[in-house]
């Protein structure tokens, strides 16, 4: 059985900085605290623990040292916080969030109605609320977004993550139903590649193993697309949850990665496919 790994795959840029700063700032012996998961994904979580990084989830559970901004933002207050405490902050904030953060402070002091799709309780979206002002609103399907009221001024931006189809759709909508409309296009570049890829694997398998955090808006996204293509797809976080019966008798399989998702994970995870495989024939 062949396993055959999507173009795009490993960490993407935002991740690598995000892991890079926060293992650099254990390697000072400081106290090193990261204010949420720093990416969503379990291996990397274990690896930064096991280097002594704390995840906490409050400013007010950090007495001392380094706190590490995760690569999925935070809002304006919770920074000043940090400060007002005195510590010491490490900013892992990817670049595309922090854009998307102007952006939507930008549509805020304009006098926009921001409007933000994304997950409301996602960590980027509670970020980029904090800079939307006292006039937004948060949609994440259609069915959201059509029952919004007719405005004046209306601005829209999304949550990184968001499939561009999605955003798409909502400035369509928003279009027809605003005065004026302002758009910042903020759905990640190198997501969208990811999901391309994921398209164009499912156009060559009929099973994809999708690899990433349960809790990782991206992974579970390339799981979505897969499965509307009419594939099998199985979200797995490590080697040790493929299955035997997921391979039988499959000639080929699908493998990709989220963009928080290390290339040696999706290794150990394609060796074990084939053993299994080697051992199912």
């Amino acid at each position: 059985m062949e396993v055959l790994l999507a173009r795009e795959n490993g960490f993407c840029f935002g991740v690598k900085k995000a892991v890079e700063l926060t293992e650099a700032a254990a390697e000072t012996g400081k106290t090193v605290h990261n204010l949420g998961q720093v990416v969503h994904n379990p291996v990397i979580s274990r690896r930064l623990a096991e280097r002594g990084v704390k995840v906490i989830r409050d400013v007010a559970e950090a007495a001392e040292g380094v706190v590490v901004i995760r690569a999925h933002g935070i809002p304006p207050a919770v920074r000043a916080e940090i400060e007002e405490r005195g510590l010491e902050c490490i900013d892992a904030t990817c670049s595309l969030v922090l854009r998307a953060q102007r952006f939507t402070k930008q549509l805020a002091d304009e006098g926009y109605r921001v409007i933000i799709l994304g997950t409301p309780d996602h960590p980027e979206v509670v970020g980029l609320k904090g800079y939307a002002g006292d006039d937004h609103v948060i949609v994440e399907t259609k069915d959201e977004w059509e029952k919004l009221p007719r405005m004046k001024k209306a601005g829209v931006v999304s949550q990184s993550t968001q499939p561009p189809w999605a955003f798409t759709a909502l400035v369509a909508h928003v279009a027809t139903i605003a005065q004026e409309l302002k758009v910042f296009n903020t759905v990640c570049p190198v997501t969208v590649k990811r999901q391309h890829a994921a398209t164009e694997l499912a156009g060559q398998v009929g099973t994809i193993l999708v690899v990433g955090g349960k809790n990782s808006a991206n992974t579970r996204e390339l799981v979505n697309l897969a499965r509307m293509q009419g594939r099998t797809a199985y979200h797995i976080e490590a080697a040790s949850e493929v299955r035997s019966e997921w391979l039988a008798g499959q000639n080929v399989i699908g493998l990709i990665g989220g963009c928080s998702t290390p290339m040696e994970t999706l290794l150990e995870v394609k060796q074990r496919a084939e053993a299994l495989a080697g051992t199912a024939a």
